[in-house]
């Protein structure tokens, strides 16, 4: 094993740093860029980690840190994302080692992983499972394909419909977001905690916060984030203050129609029997680790509201 060392990202120069990231993560340029963002990196002393080996950049552990209410208890916690060591560098242990070191920032870990990453959490005693999936509805599948029209950006802007109000993303906004999810989740034992701080970095901060819209439904709001990926004209769900049902699906369907959007996502917990029949939906592994059994056993039985705005599968998937 080479001379290595594990560094926090603030330790790195930067522009050594952006150019390591530029190379490995395939993030569009505002995201690439705006790691402050991407890692929350206001919020507490929490930082990514480095791993150097020569001194060049061969690893990285990345995180947002969040609040987790448990019993009404607040507890600090650690999505693990952009987890990467180099190909020449695998199954050499480094993996594990920088994990290790990451585990120790704080002491509730969780993550939405691929398999490779998956077996090296298994290694150090992580728990999983698989509760949520991420859900693709397209709006026709027996003609969405030959009718396709494909897009270059985001610029058209969104029509209303008799379902969904278009609302303005500002401060009323975020106070009437912050309400409405307090309310929803005061009964919840064990759920993610989204204040207004959290709301304020996650929409107003965002580097595409010109892609992501608030559509309101009755007395229920749906943030959504309009891509364009291989062309595809995409609205993923990112957060929904109730559950999407088969009627809201159908409401949905019916206001992408209208804005020419060929097929709109969203992660879900609701088990169906005809899940196994739509190979387009993706089981998603859910990993994470504490010391106290006793929030270990709560997350795997009780955190059940995880959605695309909680971790980076927005920008990644």
């Amino acid at each position: 094993m080479s001379k290595f060392y594990i560094k926090k990202i603030s330790e790195i120069n930067k522009d050594k740093l952006l150019k390591f990231y530029k190379n490995t993560f395939l993030y569009k340029e505002e995201i690439l860029e705006n790691y402050y963002w991407r890692y929350r990196l206001n919020f507490n002393s929490f930082e990514p980690l480095i791993l150097l080996i020569d001194d060049e950049i061969c690893g990285h552990a990345g995180l947002i840190p969040i609040i987790l209410k448990i019993k009404n208890i607040k507890k600090e916690a650690i999505w693990f994302t952009d987890f990467f060591i180099n190909q020449e560098h695998r199954t050499q242990g480094y993996g594990k080692l920088l994990t290790e070191e990451w585990m120790k920032i704080c002491p509730i870990q969780i993550t939405l992983c691929n398999d490779q990453s998956l077996r090296v959490f298994k290694k150090l005693k992580w728990t999983n499972n698989n509760k949520f999936s991420r859900k693709i509805n397209f709006n026709n599948i027996l003609k969405v394909f030959p009718n396709f029209k494909y897009f270059k950006n985001t610029d058209e802007i969104l029509k209303e419909t008799d379902n969904f109000e278009i609302i303005e993303l500002n401060n009323s906004t975020i106070s009437d977001l912050v309400e409405l999810n307090d309310r929803k989740q005061s009964e919840e034992p064990l759920c993610i905690y989204r204040d207004e701080s959290w709301f304020r970095w996650r929409l107003i901060d965002c580097p595409y916060k010109k892609d992501i819209y608030i559509l309101k439904n009755r007395d229920d709001y749906f943030i959504v984030h309009i891509k364009i990926k291989n062309k595809y004209k995409i609205l993923n769900i990112i957060y929904s203050s109730t559950t999407i049902t088969r009627e809201l699906q159908k409401k949905i369907s019916d206001f992408s129609k209208k804005n020419r959007i060929h097929f709109f996502a969203y992660i879900s917990n609701e088990k169906k029997m005809m899940d196994s029949f739509m190979p387009w939906d993706r089981k998603l592994n859910f990993a994470f680790f504490s010391n106290d059994s006793n929030v270990v056993n709560g997350i795997n039985s009780e955190l059940n509201n995880v959605q695309y705005i909680d971790s980076d599968l927005d920008y990644i998937d």
